[in-house]
Protein backbone atom coordinates (compact mmCIF):
# COMPACT_ATOMS: atom_id res chain seq x y z
CA UNK A 1 0.00 0.00 0.00
CA UNK A 2 2.77 2.56 0.54
CA UNK A 3 4.47 1.79 -2.75
CA UNK A 4 0.73 2.35 -4.55
CA UNK A 5 0.41 5.25 -2.20
CA UNK A 6 4.30 6.83 -3.18
CA UNK A 7 3.37 6.18 -7.03
CA UNK A 8 0.12 8.12 -6.62
CA UNK A 9 1.82 11.36 -5.06
CA UNK A 10 4.34 10.94 -7.73
CA UNK A 11 1.63 10.74 -10.56
CA UNK A 12 0.11 13.92 -9.13
CA UNK A 13 3.26 15.41 -8.95
CA UNK A 14 4.37 14.68 -12.45
CA UNK A 15 0.50 16.08 -13.52
CA UNK A 16 1.20 19.20 -12.03
CA UNK A 17 4.82 19.66 -13.34
CA UNK A 18 3.54 19.07 -17.05
CA UNK A 19 0.62 21.67 -16.58
CA UNK A 20 2.00 24.22 -14.26
CA UNK A 21 5.63 23.61 -13.71
CA UNK A 22 8.08 23.16 -10.44
CA UNK A 23 6.74 26.31 -8.80
CA UNK A 24 3.23 25.80 -8.58
CA UNK A 25 4.54 22.25 -7.65
CA UNK A 26 3.82 22.21 -3.43
CA UNK A 27 3.64 19.56 -1.30
CA UNK A 28 -0.13 20.88 -0.43
CA UNK A 29 -1.09 20.97 -4.06
CA UNK A 30 0.83 17.29 -4.51
CA UNK A 31 -1.01 16.48 -1.49
CA UNK A 32 -5.00 17.26 -2.38
CA UNK A 33 -4.83 15.95 -6.33
CA UNK A 34 -3.24 12.68 -4.97
CA UNK A 35 -6.04 12.61 -2.22
CA UNK A 36 -4.10 12.46 0.67
CA UNK A 37 -2.54 14.55 3.44
CA UNK A 38 0.47 16.77 4.01
CA UNK A 39 1.96 14.22 6.26
CA UNK A 40 1.62 11.12 3.88
CA UNK A 41 3.40 12.89 0.97
CA UNK A 42 6.14 14.13 4.01
CA UNK A 43 6.35 10.10 4.85
CA UNK A 44 7.82 9.49 1.10
CA UNK A 45 9.79 12.68 0.56
CA UNK A 46 11.91 15.22 2.86
CA UNK A 47 10.63 18.47 1.27
CA UNK A 48 9.25 19.70 -2.13
CA UNK A 49 12.73 19.57 -4.10
CA UNK A 50 12.69 16.52 -3.15
CA UNK A 51 9.71 15.43 -4.77
CA UNK A 52 10.19 17.27 -8.03
CA UNK A 53 13.65 15.53 -8.66
CA UNK A 54 11.61 11.83 -8.35
CA UNK A 55 8.94 13.15 -10.31
CA UNK A 56 10.77 14.43 -12.86
CA UNK A 57 13.27 11.48 -13.16
CA UNK A 58 10.32 9.17 -13.09
CA UNK A 59 9.35 10.57 -16.16
CA UNK A 60 12.43 11.04 -18.10
CA UNK A 61 13.27 7.26 -16.91
CA UNK A 62 9.67 6.35 -18.38
CA UNK A 63 10.35 8.48 -21.80
CA UNK A 64 13.60 6.72 -22.12
CA UNK A 65 12.45 3.46 -21.75
CA UNK A 66 9.90 3.91 -24.64
CA UNK A 67 12.18 5.06 -27.07
CA UNK A 68 14.54 2.23 -26.02
CA UNK A 69 12.00 -0.14 -27.11
CA UNK A 70 12.18 1.79 -30.58
CA UNK A 71 15.55 1.28 -30.79
CA UNK A 72 15.69 -2.30 -30.38
CA UNK A 73 12.87 -3.17 -32.61
CA UNK A 74 14.73 -4.94 -35.27
CA UNK A 75 11.56 -5.37 -37.61
CA UNK A 76 11.86 -1.56 -38.15
CA UNK A 77 14.72 -0.54 -40.35
CA UNK A 78 16.89 2.19 -38.77
CA UNK A 79 16.01 5.04 -40.73
CA UNK A 80 12.27 4.23 -39.55
CA UNK A 81 13.56 3.65 -36.15
CA UNK A 82 15.14 7.33 -35.77
CA UNK A 83 12.62 8.67 -37.18
CA UNK A 84 10.09 7.34 -35.10
CA UNK A 85 12.55 7.97 -31.68
CA UNK A 86 12.63 11.79 -33.10
CA UNK A 87 8.86 11.59 -33.13
CA UNK A 88 8.08 10.06 -29.77
CA UNK A 89 10.85 12.14 -28.43
CA UNK A 90 9.50 15.03 -29.63
CA UNK A 91 5.55 14.45 -28.50
CA UNK A 92 6.86 13.52 -24.76
CA UNK A 93 8.81 16.79 -24.71
CA UNK A 94 5.97 18.57 -25.80
CA UNK A 95 3.13 17.49 -23.51
CA UNK A 96 5.81 17.59 -20.55
CA UNK A 97 6.17 21.67 -21.59
CA UNK A 98 6.04 22.52 -17.97
CA UNK A 99 8.32 20.17 -16.70
CA UNK A 100 12.02 21.33 -15.80
CA UNK A 101 14.23 21.56 -12.84
CA UNK A 102 14.45 24.48 -10.32
CA UNK A 103 17.88 26.44 -10.03
CA UNK A 104 20.58 24.12 -8.52
CA UNK A 105 21.00 26.51 -5.39
CA UNK A 106 17.37 25.81 -4.43
CA UNK A 107 17.78 22.11 -4.23
CA UNK A 108 19.29 20.33 -1.48
CA UNK A 109 21.83 17.20 -1.67
CA UNK A 110 20.09 14.13 -1.30
CA UNK A 111 19.69 10.47 -2.62
CA UNK A 112 18.23 12.15 -5.62
CA UNK A 113 21.16 13.30 -6.63
CA UNK A 114 22.34 10.15 -7.30
CA UNK A 115 19.48 8.91 -9.54
CA UNK A 116 19.69 12.17 -11.59
CA UNK A 117 23.62 11.16 -11.88
CA UNK A 118 22.24 7.60 -13.25
CA UNK A 119 19.72 9.02 -15.47
CA UNK A 120 22.03 11.62 -17.22
CA UNK A 121 24.24 8.58 -17.69
CA UNK A 122 21.43 6.67 -19.12
CA UNK A 123 20.25 9.74 -21.01
CA UNK A 124 24.47 9.85 -22.77
CA UNK A 125 24.27 5.84 -23.48
CA UNK A 126 21.15 6.26 -25.33
CA UNK A 127 21.64 9.04 -27.34
CA UNK A 128 25.71 7.68 -28.46
CA UNK A 129 24.40 4.56 -29.41
CA UNK A 130 21.99 6.01 -31.96
CA UNK A 131 24.94 8.87 -32.82
CA UNK A 132 27.03 5.80 -33.30
CA UNK A 133 24.93 3.97 -35.44
CA UNK A 134 23.41 6.62 -37.64
CA UNK A 135 27.55 7.57 -38.33
CA UNK A 136 27.97 3.82 -39.74
CA UNK A 137 24.87 3.88 -41.88
CA UNK A 138 26.35 7.28 -43.24
CA UNK A 139 23.83 9.27 -42.10
CA UNK A 140 26.48 11.41 -40.08
CA UNK A 141 29.64 12.84 -41.23
CA UNK A 142 32.51 10.43 -40.65
CA UNK A 143 34.83 13.93 -39.46
CA UNK A 144 32.43 13.93 -35.71
CA UNK A 145 32.88 11.82 -33.46
CA UNK A 146 30.28 9.99 -32.06
CA UNK A 147 30.73 10.29 -28.28
CA UNK A 148 31.50 13.85 -28.69
CA UNK A 149 28.95 14.52 -30.52
CA UNK A 150 26.75 12.97 -28.07
CA UNK A 151 27.88 15.56 -25.38
CA UNK A 152 26.57 18.32 -27.63
CA UNK A 153 23.08 16.83 -27.79
CA UNK A 154 23.16 16.38 -24.49
CA UNK A 155 23.93 19.41 -23.53
CA UNK A 156 21.16 20.91 -25.71
CA UNK A 157 18.20 18.33 -24.27
CA UNK A 158 19.59 19.09 -20.55
CA UNK A 159 20.22 22.85 -21.37
CA UNK A 160 16.27 22.96 -22.10
CA UNK A 161 15.29 21.01 -19.24
CA UNK A 162 16.80 23.67 -17.24
CA UNK A 163 16.18 26.99 -18.65
CA UNK A 164 13.14 29.03 -17.95
CA UNK A 165 9.86 29.07 -20.17
CA UNK A 166 10.59 32.21 -22.14
CA UNK A 167 8.10 35.06 -21.39
CA UNK A 168 6.36 37.46 -23.68
CA UNK A 169 7.93 36.15 -26.53
CA UNK A 170 5.99 33.80 -29.63
CA UNK A 171 7.79 30.77 -28.57
CA UNK A 172 8.54 27.96 -25.94
CA UNK A 173 11.47 26.15 -24.30
CA UNK A 174 10.14 23.02 -27.20
CA UNK A 175 10.73 25.61 -30.18
CA UNK A 176 14.36 26.54 -28.71
CA UNK A 177 15.24 22.72 -28.65
CA UNK A 178 13.89 22.07 -32.02
CA UNK A 179 15.93 25.39 -33.62
CA UNK A 180 18.95 24.63 -31.84
CA UNK A 181 18.83 20.57 -33.34
CA UNK A 182 18.58 21.83 -36.50
CA UNK A 183 21.31 24.63 -36.20
CA UNK A 184 23.59 21.50 -35.08
CA UNK A 185 22.44 18.71 -37.22
CA UNK A 186 22.19 21.15 -40.52
CA UNK A 187 25.97 21.01 -39.71
CA UNK A 188 26.71 17.09 -39.23
CA UNK A 189 24.37 15.33 -41.04
CA UNK A 190 25.21 13.85 -45.09
CA UNK A 191 23.13 14.22 -47.40
CA UNK A 192 21.76 11.02 -46.91
CA UNK A 193 21.24 12.01 -43.70
CA UNK A 194 19.39 15.15 -44.34
CA UNK A 195 16.92 13.02 -46.82
CA UNK A 196 16.45 10.66 -43.66
CA UNK A 197 14.74 13.36 -41.46
CA UNK A 198 13.43 15.64 -43.76
CA UNK A 199 9.67 14.93 -42.59
CA UNK A 200 10.85 14.96 -38.77
CA UNK A 201 9.45 16.99 -36.52
CA UNK A 202 13.17 18.71 -36.40
CA UNK A 203 12.75 20.37 -39.88
CA UNK A 204 8.77 20.65 -39.54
Amino acid sequence: MSDQTKARILDAAGAILKRQGPERLTVEAAADLAGVSRKTVYNHFPNRFALIDEATTQWAERTIAALELVAGDESLGFIERLNTIVERGFAELRSGGCLGAEPPAAREAGPEEGARRALRAKLRSFIEGIVSRARAAGLVREDFEPRRLTWVLVNIVEGLLFIDEPEDEPFARFDILRDSLRAVLGGVLTEDGERALRDSPIYA
